[in-house]
């Protein structure tokens, strides 16, 4: 018997979680690093620290002060008493009110952060309503797909200033910090907020895009496209000529460099240039070199007159 339309839109977000438990239980990262860069909890597959990484001027990130994640709905009581041990003292919220309604952060701990809510887009505006029929019809191909991403990462762009306007203000005091930033699945809305974050602290763009690009294996973008395809076949009768192909499922649940890229575009045609789009922010010369003297440190190799 087939299944309804939203039947499989809903089996699409439980079977994304489900093998987002398999990433917690054969973790990608070791050791190796001061801090993992993946901080494991059990109600996210998403969750990881931009500490670590170098600025252009060789000065190095701070751990465990700039979080970002995908929604925190799902957390266990040792989830949250993690995010206490590290210190979290604010969160950023960018999902849409529907969102937010709908999968509340219940925080379940003795030292509950500050919340803010900044959603960047509105669910009912055009590229919400493209998604959700792309999932109801369950047709679409590769192409499609990432066009339909491009497209979003563009709509970031061109609505989201004002809650990346009032994200930034947050960031800029470092007495909000740590601060952990997340939307749904903390892949798309949550990476460009980082993405912005590294900017105004003059990380090359390389290195921006590698951290963009590690979604898809810390959340195994791969497997959840197989299983997806194979999800959406059974919910037409097992019709292997019907249905998103695995590769068509890849844009949605993963990343791919086309959408990071669509963003820069899309903020190079309307603001002039990055550095332009920050200083509208509020983010000027003056904010960025406090920003960096504050949440960046010199490199080992600096401070040994290498």
């Amino acid at each position: 018997m087939r299944r309804s339309s939203a039947s499989f839109i809903k089996s699409f977000y439980v079977t994304v979680i489900a093998i987002g438990a398999c990433v917690l239980a054969n973790p990608v990262f070791s050791d190796e690093l001061e801090y993992d860069r993946v901080i494991k909890l059990k109600g996210t597959t998403n969750t990881r620290d931009i500490g670590g990484y170098q600025t252009s001027d060789q000065r190095t990130l701070r751990w465990r002060q700039i979080i970002r994640s995908e929604n925190l709905s799902r957390l266990t009581a040792k989830d949250f008493q993690k995010l206490e041990e590290i210190g979290v003292k604010t969160v950023i919220d960018l999902r849409t009110d529907h969102e937010h309604e709908k999968a509340p952060t219940v925080w379940q701990g003795d030292n509950q952060p500050q919340f803010y809510h900044f959603p960047v887009g509105d669910s009912n505006n055009e590229w919400f309503n493209a998604q959700r029929k792309m999932m109801r019809k369950s047709r679409f191909t590769e192409k499609q797909a990432l066009q339909h991403m491009v497209n979003g990462y563009r709509m970031f762009a061109e609505v989201g200033q004002p809650s990346f306007q009032k994200m930034m203000e947050v960031i800029v005091d470092p007495s909000n910090w740590p601060v952990l930033i997340h939307c749904s699945a903390g892949k798309d809305r949550a990476a460009v907020a980082v993405a912005l974050i590294m900017e105004a602290l003059a990380v090359d763009r390389e290195i921006i895009m590698e951290d963009f690009m590690l979604t898809n294996e810390i959340g195994r973008s791969e497997e959840k496209a197989v299983i997806l395809a194979k999800e959406s076949r059974n919910a037409r009768g097992g019709r292997r000529s019907v249905g998103p192909s695995a590769s068509a499922w890849y844009p949605i649940v993963g990343v791919q460099p086309e959408m990071l890229e669509a963003f820069y575009a899309s903020i190079e045609e309307q603001h002039g240039s990055m550095d332009a789009f920050l200083v509208e922010m509020g983010v000027d010369q003056e904010s960025r070199i406090a920003l960096s003297t504050s949440l960046t440190t010199e490199s080992s190799s600096l401070v040994m007159g290498e």
